[in-house]
């Protein structure tokens, strides 16, 4: 059955609390190639972690203060397998030798009205952006090296961010490129890859409600480092919130609960995190 915001069958309010910023591990996606011959295909070599099929989501939290004051902010770090000692290689699936490899950002969908950019190191404003249902073929750079033959293509740049301008969850769609011209012809040596989708989450929230037949499954984030826990209500005059899950520890995935109470009339729903404590 295909996931709704809102059903037909019932009224469903979605409340998120908002909830103090909470340091983030942040992930390294790593571009690598099938091959390093000519034409061979980059990959995102762990692909498996970040995809959508996987339920993660990185959270952006909302900055108050400095460059990024008003967006919600954070980063997943793009990186290039090494193909050298130079760098602790060579890593198995690095490019090839000579490549130059950049990052693109394919498409955003998420709420309305909303845009996701990308902010290269040092920047003081969006280096550029896309609106919630558009595609783009903007690039940066990955690879640390200049292009030249048989230059080792790792790429390891800290500084960077992603930002989102409203709350909400965004699915953002990347592709890696060769732009080096070491290839056949003055060409490239690597063919692009495929896209990788991976959620974003600006702010902390409900994702999904959909009701069945005699339950709904509600589907919501868990922000590593809080307890989680969904809670429901009848009314909010005056509020009856109840807690509907167990504990859940945050870990930066799509958790989906389950609500037994009868599907009709107005019920509402909101997460509540609690810090851990470090």
């Amino acid at each position: 059955m295909k996931k709704r915001i809102l059903s037909p069958l019932s009224v469903l309010t979605l409340t998120t609390l908002s909830l103090s910023a909470f340091a983030q591990d942040h992930g390294h996606l790593n571009v690598g190639a099938l091959g390093t011959n000519q034409n061979d295909q980059l990959t995102f070599d762990n692909r498996n972690v970040f995809d959508t099929d996987t339920n993660y989501v990185k959270t952006l939290t909302l900055a108050t203060s400095g460059t990024y004051t008003g967006y919600y902010q954070g980063n997943i770090t793009l990186t290039v397998l090494a193909a050298t000692t130079n760098f602790l290689g060579p890593v198995p699936n690095a490019p090839a030798l000579g490549s130059r490899i950049f990052a693109q950002l394919v498409s955003v969908d998420g709420p309305t009205g909303g845009a996701f950019a990308f902010w290269d190191t040092g920047a003081t404003t969006p280096t550029f952006s896309l609106n919630s249902g558009e595609t783009g073929t903007n690039t940066w750079r990955l690879s640390e090296n200049d292009g030249a033959p048989g230059t080792d293509p790792y790429g390891h740049i800290h500084g960077r961010r992603f930002t989102a301008t409203k709350p909400g969850v965004y699915t953002v769609g990347f592709r890696a490129y060769d732009f080096s011209t070491n290839g056949t012809n003055g060409g490239p040596i690597q063919s692009p890859s495929e896209v990788i989708k991976v959620y974003f989450q600006a702010g902390d929230n409900i994702h999904f409600i959909e009701p069945d037949v005699d339950h709904t499954h509600v589907t919501f984030s868990a922000r590593v480092g809080f307890t989680w826990e969904l809670q429901a209500a009848t009314t909010l005059h005056p509020p009856d919130w109840q807690v509907i899950s167990t504990p859940i520890i945050g870990d930066d995935y799509f958790h989906e609960v389950e609500d037994d109470y009868e599907v009709a009339g107005q019920r509402y729903y909101r997460v509540k995190g609690t810090p851990i404590a470090p």
